[in-house]
C-alpha cells in the first residue's frame, strides 16, 4: 500500500476520482498516478516510468487538437479571403462561416477545460451593435446631471476668459494707428462694437457709410463659446490670438492682402444699391407701380451676403423680389409666381418689362378664383349630375356681380331652392336662401336635425345659491389671452375619484353686472374673475392660469407638437398666415394633423367662418391633443416636464407655483378626459337685442335728414352679448352640475 502524502501533485484521467487532500482514492476507478515531492526507494522507478509515458501521450494529444484547429482555422480565413473577391456571395455563406466558427469554438473550449483555462460561447447570436450593456450603463441621471454641470463650469471658465479676451481686442480696433492706417488706404473702416442677445459683431464700413443691419459683418464674437470669427464674402474662418499685438499684426497683414478688393466689391454694391433705388424712385416706374398697385420695399433685407428689394401687391404678399448678389456683384430680377430668376446689367431698362410680367393677384383673390374652378368642376363632374339628376335636381351656369357667381340649384320645373354663391373677395362658399337671407357657409352646413337640443328643467330654484362639494376634486381655469382681456375661459374639472377630467368652455361674451366676463380680469384682476366664476358655476376654482400666445406655441413645441383630427374644413381668408415668407390665408381641411406651436394657435385663434363656440371646441380638442401627449412622458422625462412647466410659469399669470405645477403633472397626467362642452347660444343663453354702433349712427342720420324723431338707440347695448335663458343665472350651475356629476 502506498502512503499518502497531502502535498502530492495529481492529474486525473477518466474516472478518476480525487479526494479533499489533494491527492486520489485508492478505491476509485481507472488509472490512479501519483507522484510523490522528493520521493526516493525502490517504488519510484515505476512509477516515474509510468508518469512518462502518461504525460507524452496527454501533451501528444494536445498538440493534436491544436494542429486540427489550426487547420480548420486557415479554413475560414480561405473561405473570407473568396468572399472578399466575390463579395455577392455574402449573404449565403455568412451562415457557413457562423458554423463552422461555432463548431471551433466549441472544440476549442474543450481544450481550454482540459488545462483550466475558462471558456466562452461563440454561440451568441446577438447582433455586433452596440457592446454597452445595461449592467455597464449608467443610468443615474442625477450623477450624470452632476457630471454635465462640473463639465459646464469647467468649460464656462475658458468660455469666460476667451470671450473677455476677444472682447477687448474688438473694444480697441479703432486705437491702433497701423490698422487705421491700412483701412485708410482704401476708404475703410470698422463699426462700433454692436451687442446682441447673442454675441458681438463689427461691421466693415466703406467711406464711413453706415451698413444694414447685419450687413458685411467682419468679425462676430459669440458669447456662448466665446469663439471669434472673421467673416467676409468669400470665407467664414474661426481665429484666435494670444495678445492685442498678434491680433492687429495679423489684422493689418489681412487688410492689406484683400483691401483693394473689398473696396472694388463695395463699390459695385453701392453702386447698384444706387441704381436699384433711383430707378424704383424715377416718375414712370412710380406711375408702373401704382398701375399694378403694387409697391417696391425701399428698405432692402441683407442675408446670405445679399440684398433683397421685395415687391409686394395690395395685400402685402411678395410677388417679385431685386437681389444683389454680394459674390457676383450682380442683379436678379425674381418672379415669385413662376419662380425665374433673370440677371440684368441695367436695372434702368429691365424693370417695366419685368414689372409687367408679375402676378399682382392677391393670395385671396387667387384663392377665389381657384375655389370658383373647384365649383365649375364638380357640377360638371359626371358623377355630381348623377346625383343631380337622382335627386331631381338641376343646377344653372354661372351667373355673377360686381362681388360674387352664384350657381342656381332647382328643380327640374324651375323652382329655385338655394344658390351656391362663391364670394370673389374671399373665396368663401355660401348656401344663400333664393331671397339672398338664410347665408351659411357650405363647409359648415348642419342639417336642423343634427343640430344639438337640451332638455332643461322648468324649475331651477333649488340651485339658487348653491355650491358643490368639490373635496374630492381639482378645478382650474384655463384662460387664453390676447392684450388686455381674456379670449379663452375652460373650466377644467378633476375628479379624483374617478380620475377623469371633464372641460366647459365658458362663452367671453357672456355678460354679467354690466360687461362682458372677458373684461373682468383686465378690470379686477384674475383672483377676483376666480371668485366670480366658482360663484356663477357653484364650483370652487383652485387655481388659475393665463397664457399668453407666445407660451403656448413654446408648450406645444416642447412637446414635439399635437396629433388632432378635424371633422370639419377651418377656413379664415381674414386670417393671414406667414410661412416660410410666404403669405396665405389660414385653409385646414378635413383630416388628421400634426401641428407645431404655430399651427394649432392659429387653430385655437380662427372664428371668422365658423363662431366663438366652435372655436371653443376646437380649443378644447387641442388641449385634449396636449395632455393625450402629455401622457408619454413620465418619471424619465423629467428634465422635459421641468422644460415645459418653467415655460409656462414664465410666461403666464398664474396662482401656481413651479414647484405645484410639476406635483400637479405627475398627479394627474393619467387622468382621461371625457367630455367637453361649451355653453352657448345653443343651449343655455340667448342674445339679447342690440344694434350696433354704425347702424345707431345710420338711423340718426337718416333721421336728422327726414326731420323725424330721432331714435334714443346710443344708449342701448351696441356690442354683441350672451344672457342666460330667461336671464335666469341658476342655469349656469345647473349645466355645470349636470355635465360635471352626470354618469
Amino acid at each position: 500500500m502506498v502512503k499518502k502524502d497531502t502535498k502530492m501533485n495529481e492529474v486525473k484521467i477518466g474516472d478518476t476520482k480525487k479526494t479533499s487532500a489533494g491527492d486520489f482514492d485508492e478505491g476509485a476507478k481507472g488509472l490512479h498516478i501519483i507522484a510523490k515531492s522528493g520521493c526516493c526507494g525502490d517504488d519510484s522507478v515505476p512509477s516515474k516510468k509510468r508518469f512518462f509515458s502518461l504525460k507524452s501521450i496527454f501533451i501528444f494529444i494536445l498538440v493534436a487538437l491544436f494542429i486540427i484547429q489550426y487547420i480548420q482555422l486557415q479554413g475560414v480565413l480561405g473561405n473570407f479571403s473568396f468572399l472578399q473577391g466575390h463579395n455577392t456571395s455574402l449573404i449565403s455563406e455568412i451562415g457557413q462561416i457562423k458554423e463552422m466558427t461555432t463548431k471551433i469554438g466549441g472544440d476549442l473550449n474543450e481544450v481550454r477545460g482540459y488545462i483550466g483555462m475558462p471558456v466562452t460561447d461563440y454561440s451568441s447570436s446577438e447582433d455586433l451593435t452596440d457592446s454597452t450593456n445595461d449592467e455597464t450603463k449608467n443610468t443615474n441621471r442625477l450623477q450624470l446631471a452632476l457630471f454635465d454641470y462640473v463639465d459646464y463650469l469647467s468649460n464656462k471658465e475658458s468660455t469666460d476668459t476667451n470671450l473677455a479676451l476677444n472682447k477687448s481686442f474688438l473694444e480697441q480696433i479703432n486705437t491702433n494707428a497701423g490698422l487705421i492706417s491700412a483701412m485708410n488706404t482704401y476708404g475703410l473702416s470698422f463699426s462700433k462694437l454692436v451687442e446682441d442677445p447673442n454675441g458681438y459683431s463689427l461691421s466693415l464700413l466703406y467711406k464711413g457709410q453706415t451698413p444694414l443691419e447685419f450687413s458685411a459683418i467682419f468679425f462676430y464674437l459669440s458669447k456662448e463659446d466665446g469663439k471669434l470669427l472673421r467673416k467676409t464674402v468669400t470665407e467664414k474662418k474661426e481665429i484666435s490670438y494670444a495678445n492685442l499685438e498678434e491680433f492687429f499684426t495679423d489684422l493689418v497683414d489681412f487688410v492689406n492682402a484683400n483691401g483693394a478688393q473689398w473696396k472694388t466689391s463695395l463699390e459695385s454694391i453701392n453702386k447698384s444699391r444706387t441704381d436699384v433705388e433711383s430707378t424704383s424712385n424715377s416718375e414712370t416706374v412710380k406711375a408702373k407701380l401704382a398701375e399694378l398697385k403694387v409697391k417696391i420695399d425701399m428698405a432692402p433685407k441683407e442675408k446670405d451676403f445679399k440684398y433683397t428689394y421685395s415687391i409686394t401687391n395690395m395685400t402685402s404678399d411678395t410677388i417679385g423680389e431685386i437681389v444683389i448678389d454680394f459674390k457676383t456683384l450682380e442683379v436678379y430680377l425674381i418672379n415669385k409666381a413662376n419662380k425665374t430668376s433673370e440677371q440684368t446689367s441695367d436695372i434702368k431698362s429691365g424693370i417695366l418689362p419685368f414689372l409687367g410680367k408679375l402676378d399682382t393677384s392677391t393670395s385671396i383673390e387667387k384663392k377665389a378664383k381657384q375655389v370658383l374652378e373647384d365649383v365649375k368642376n364638380t357640377v360638371t363632374d359626371n358623377g355630381f349630375t348623377i346625383a343631380l339628376d337622382a335627386a331631381g335636381l338641376k343646377i344653372s351656369e354661372p351667373r355673377e356681380d360686381e362681388d360674387r357667381y352664384y350657381f342656381d340649384l332647382m328643380t327640374k320645373t324651375g323652382k329655385v331652392l338655394s344658390a351656391i354663391v362663391v364670394e370673389k373677395t374671399t373665396g368663401v362658399v355660401n348656401i344663400v336662401a333664393p331671397d339672398g337671407t338664410n347665408s351659411q357657409n357650405l363647409l359648415f352646413f348642419e342639417p336642423d336635425s343634427k343640430k344639438k337640443t337640451l332638455e332643461i328643467p322648468k324649475d331651477l330654484s333649488s340651485y339658487a345659491g348653491k355650491t358643490f362639494n368639490t373635496d374630492k376634486t381639482f378645478n382650474v381655469l384655463f384662460a387664453g389671452k390676447n392684450g388686455s382681456l381674456t379670449d379663452t375661459l375652460i373650466f377644467v374639472h378633476l375628479d379624483e375619484s374617478t380620475k377623469e377630467i371633464k372641460m366647459i368652455s365658458i362663452p367671453r361674451d357672456l355678460f354679467y353686472n354690466g360687461r362682458k366676463i372677458n373684461a373682468y380680469s383686465y378690470m379686477y384682476g384674475m383672483p377676483e374673475m376666480k371668485k366670480l366664476i366658482s360663484k356663477l358655476t357653484g364650483y370652487t376654482l383652485d387655481k388659475y392660469i393665463v397664457i399668453d400666445m407666445y407660451a403656448f406655441i413654446d408648450v406645444v413645441d416642447l412637446i414635439g407638437g399635437v396629433d388632432i383630427h378635424l371633422d370639419k374644413a377651418v377656413v379664415d381668408p381674414t386670417y393671414k398666415t406667414v410661412d416660410n415668407g410666404k403669405v396665405g390665408t389660414l385653409n385646414y381641411q378635413p383630416g388628421d394633423y400634426h401641428l407645431g406651436g404655430k399651427e394649432a394657435l392659429r387653430l385655437a385663434r380662427t372664428r371668422h367662418t365658423s363662431s366663438d363656440f366652435a372655436r371653443a371646441e376646437r380649443q378644447q380638442m387641442i388641449l385634449e391633443a396636449v395632455q393625450k401627449k402629455a401622457q408619454n412622458f413620465g418619471f424619465g422625462d423629467a428634465n422635459t416636464v421641468y422644460q415645459i412647466a418653467k415655460a409656462v410659469i414664465g410666461k403666464t399669470e398664474t396662482d401656481i407655483s413651479l414647484d405645484e405645477a410639476i406635483k400637479y403633472y405627475f398627479k394627474y397626467q393619467n387622468y382621461k378626459i371625457v367630455s367637453n362642452d361649451v355653453m352657448s347660444s345653443g343651449n343655455i343663453f340667448f342674445v339679447p337685442p342690440y344694434i350696433t354702433t354704425e347702424n345707431c349712427q345710420v338711423s340718426i342720420d337718416q333721421a336728422v335728414a327726414s326731420g323725424t324723431a330721432v331714435p334714443s338707440c346710443e344708449g342701448e347695448n351696441h356690442a354683441y352679448t350672451l344672457l342666460p335663458l330667461d336671464e335666469n343665472w341658476d342655469i349656469i350651475k345647473w349645466f355645470f352640475q349636470d355635465h360635471f356629476e352626470a354618469e
